[in-house]
């Protein structure tokens, strides 16, 4: 893991959304940190290997703060935080309107926990305890059981808990996997006639996947969206095409990369190349995403592969 330094700049509360969106679109620059602006957060990234690169970050943190300034606006200093990445990280101490900024293990961002250690336990203990929650309250307040009423309440209002970016933040240990899976466990168990049957039979009854192998088919349709639909340009930027097309497979092969570190062999942009790669022709090579859908979800049933253990990927 590279080592790296984010800073996280929050605005005063009182500001406008809207005016303050605007403002940041005029703003010029002369930064050279990666700038990362959403709503009224913004984050300061940069790889720090000597103490110059720990100048030159804290020189981008004084003329973001004199923008700030020249604009009549000031950083809420006590919401703005540090967090650093990477073993033997110099750890370096930053300064914003004159104040230290404090250090920060973990944060919330757009609804996803980001720990120093990119981490993903927290994440998915916390999506898991709000979906049972939900589940709870689905119990509690529906009496029936019937498929047709329970099943699309859960699909609505618990599924999406356990779903949503998961792309950015896939479970990677089994413990997590498992108490991600416990939710829909216990979700299809209530369902009447179901009460009796194995987890894989009410599955199969139902016309669900297990979630394991529905962010393994998210991962799919994603890259697929890169690679073939509308997020190219972007997909450009996340991925290497391969340049030999001499051996098998389709022509939409990309790189796979190698890395030391568990974490980030796990990440969206890594993990899901292999099984990208060994797709047929036929089903890369769709029209469309449905089309894609429909391609994939054979090849999955073909191959019987349930989830990323299936492919020996990282055998």
């Amino acid at each position: 893991m590279r080592k790296m330094a984010l800073v996280l700049c929050c605005r005063v509360h009182q500001v406008a959304f809207c005016c303050l969106t605007c403002l940041l679109m005029t703003w010029g620059g002369g930064i050279d940190s990666t700038v990362s602006i959403f709503a009224d957060d913004t984050k300061l990234c940069k790889t720090i290997s000597s103490m110059q690169d720990a100048a030159a970050l804290q020189s981008d943190l004084t003329k973001l703060d004199n923008w700030a300034a020249n604009w009549k606006m000031r950083f809420n200093v006590d919401k703005c935080k540090v967090m650093h990445f990477g073993r033997n990280n110099i750890n370096a101490n930053y300064l914003l309107n004159g104040s230290e900024l404090g250090g920060s293990l973990m944060e919330k961002d757009l609804g996803d926990f980001v720990d120093n250690k990119l981490s993903n336990a927290r994440q998915c203990h916390s999506v898991a305890t709000k979906a049972n929650k939900v589940l709870s309250c689905i119990k509690k307040g529906i009496d029936s059981r019937d498929e047709n009423i329970f099943l699309p309440l859960y699909r609505s209002l618990v599924r999406p808990h356990l779903e949503y970016a998961v792309q950015f933040w896939a479970p990677v240990l089994k413990k997590d996997i498992n108490e991600l899976e416990r939710v829909q466990r216990r979700a299809t168990k209530l369902v009447k006639g179901m009460e009796d049957l194995n987890y894989e039979v009410r599955l199969s009854r139902l016309g669900l996947f297990s979630l394991e192998k529905r962010r393994l088919r998210g991962d799919m349709i994603t890259l697929y969206k890169y690679i073939r639909g509308d997020y190219r340009q972007l997909g450009d930027v996340l991925f290497s095409h391969k340049n030999n097309q001499r051996t098998r497979g389709h022509p939409y092969r990309l790189e796979e990369r190698s890395f030391h570190l568990k974490q980030r062999r796990w990440f969206f942009t890594v993990r899901a190349v292999r099984l990208w790669n060994a797709l047929p022709s036929d089903v890369v090579m769709a029209d469309s995403v449905n089309a894609f859908k429909r391609g994939l979800d054979e090849f999955l049933i073909n191959q019987n592969i349930q989830g990323y253990c299936d492919t020996n990927i990282y055998s």
